[in-house]
């Protein structure tokens, strides 16, 4: 079976896989990972930024490729509201879903600046002393 960032797809998905990877990878910004530990065959994951090492650290993700049987499975993220909530990848879909993902990845945007530590956030000497 053909290995497409370290999760195995069948030979008619994992060319289908890596037009839709290649494509929003042209559009920048954007990491490629595996996760092989979800059952039962693993998961494909696109990412706005690069992922940071981590338990839990899952933001900005856009894009969850797992593989089929017959189809690999896209999976909407859970903070995106357009699409279906889990559609399957054929040579027939790919061109609208490349679309429904862009709009996936613009709605799953991590909010910037990172929130809790800004520099607004912490006390200035006069307000410890104070």
């Amino acid at each position: 079976m053909p290995n497409v960032h370290g999760i195995e797809f069948n030979a008619n998905q994992s060319e289908l896989v890596k037009d839709v990877v290649r494509e929003l990878l042209k559009d920048g910004n954007c990491a490629v990972y595996a996760v092989p530990h979800m059952r039962p065959a693993g998961e494909l994951r696109m990412a706005s930024t690069p992922p940071l090492p981590g338990p839990k650290r899952q933001h900005g993700v856009f894009l969850r490729i797992r593989p089929g049987v017959n189809e690999a499975t896209v999976v909407r993220p859970m903070n995106a509201k357009a699409g279906e909530p889990i559609t399957k990848l054929t040579k027939f879909s790919r061109p609208e879903l490349l679309d429904v993902i862009r709009v996936w990845r613009e709605q799953t945007m991590p909010e910037s600046g990172g929130g809790a530590m800004s520099s607004d956030a912490l006390p200035t000497r006069e307000q410890e002393r104070g």
